[in-house]
Protein backbone atom coordinates (compact mmCIF):
# COMPACT_ATOMS: atom_id res chain seq x y z
CA UNK A 1 0.00 0.00 0.00
CA UNK A 2 1.36 3.50 -1.16
CA UNK A 3 0.04 5.33 1.76
CA UNK A 4 -0.32 4.62 5.75
CA UNK A 5 -1.42 6.46 8.45
CA UNK A 6 -1.65 9.65 6.48
CA UNK A 7 2.08 9.51 5.07
CA UNK A 8 3.00 8.53 1.38
CA UNK A 9 5.25 5.64 0.68
CA UNK A 10 6.90 7.35 -2.44
CA UNK A 11 9.04 3.83 -3.14
CA UNK A 12 6.15 1.78 -2.91
CA UNK A 13 3.98 4.09 -5.28
CA UNK A 14 6.78 4.24 -7.80
CA UNK A 15 6.31 0.15 -7.95
CA UNK A 16 3.02 0.55 -9.36
CA UNK A 17 4.29 1.79 -12.71
CA UNK A 18 6.32 0.98 -15.28
CA UNK A 19 9.53 2.72 -15.98
CA UNK A 20 7.55 3.65 -19.43
CA UNK A 21 4.50 5.11 -17.61
CA UNK A 22 6.99 7.35 -15.10
CA UNK A 23 8.93 8.68 -18.41
CA UNK A 24 5.44 9.60 -19.88
CA UNK A 25 4.44 11.46 -15.89
CA UNK A 26 7.54 13.44 -16.34
CA UNK A 27 6.99 14.11 -19.49
CA UNK A 28 3.23 15.50 -19.05
CA UNK A 29 4.43 17.54 -16.11
CA UNK A 30 6.87 19.15 -18.28
CA UNK A 31 4.57 20.08 -21.06
CA UNK A 32 1.57 20.71 -18.45
CA UNK A 33 2.98 22.39 -15.33
CA UNK A 34 0.85 22.44 -12.47
CA UNK A 35 -1.66 25.53 -12.39
CA UNK A 36 -1.18 26.06 -8.80
CA UNK A 37 3.00 26.98 -9.38
CA UNK A 38 1.82 28.31 -12.38
CA UNK A 39 -0.33 31.02 -10.65
CA UNK A 40 2.62 31.12 -7.53
CA UNK A 41 5.13 31.84 -10.44
CA UNK A 42 2.77 34.86 -11.95
CA UNK A 43 2.12 36.21 -8.31
CA UNK A 44 5.62 36.19 -7.33
CA UNK A 45 6.88 38.08 -10.26
CA UNK A 46 4.20 40.74 -10.21
CA UNK A 47 4.59 41.38 -6.96
CA UNK A 48 8.81 42.06 -7.05
CA UNK A 49 7.59 44.01 -9.99
CA UNK A 50 5.87 45.98 -7.37
CA UNK A 51 8.15 45.83 -4.85
CA UNK A 52 11.06 46.91 -7.07
CA UNK A 53 8.85 49.75 -8.97
CA UNK A 54 8.47 51.26 -5.64
CA UNK A 55 12.78 50.91 -5.08
CA UNK A 56 11.95 48.23 -2.86
CA UNK A 57 14.67 45.66 -4.03
CA UNK A 58 13.36 42.12 -3.43
CA UNK A 59 14.29 38.80 -4.77
CA UNK A 60 12.41 35.65 -5.60
CA UNK A 61 13.87 34.29 -2.10
CA UNK A 62 13.13 37.07 0.07
CA UNK A 63 9.23 35.54 -0.51
CA UNK A 64 10.04 32.11 -0.57
CA UNK A 65 12.51 30.94 1.86
CA UNK A 66 12.34 27.41 0.58
CA UNK A 67 14.11 28.08 -2.97
CA UNK A 68 17.34 26.55 -3.47
CA UNK A 69 20.19 29.08 -4.61
CA UNK A 70 20.00 27.35 -8.12
CA UNK A 71 16.34 27.48 -8.78
CA UNK A 72 15.92 31.15 -7.98
CA UNK A 73 14.05 32.55 -10.79
CA UNK A 74 15.95 35.61 -12.50
CA UNK A 75 15.21 39.61 -11.61
CA UNK A 76 13.31 40.82 -14.29
CA UNK A 77 12.31 44.69 -14.85
CA UNK A 78 8.55 45.63 -14.31
CA UNK A 79 8.34 46.29 -17.78
CA UNK A 80 9.60 42.70 -18.75
CA UNK A 81 7.35 41.32 -15.42
CA UNK A 82 4.33 42.79 -17.55
CA UNK A 83 5.09 41.44 -20.96
CA UNK A 84 5.66 38.19 -19.46
CA UNK A 85 2.61 37.95 -17.70
CA UNK A 86 0.54 39.61 -21.13
CA UNK A 87 2.06 36.75 -23.11
CA UNK A 88 1.01 34.45 -20.56
CA UNK A 89 -2.95 35.40 -20.81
Amino acid sequence: MAEQAGRLDVDALLDTVTPQEFDEWVAYKKLEPDKLDRLRTIITTGLLALCNSWDCKMKPKDLDPILKDEEQAEEVTPEEAIRRMKEVY
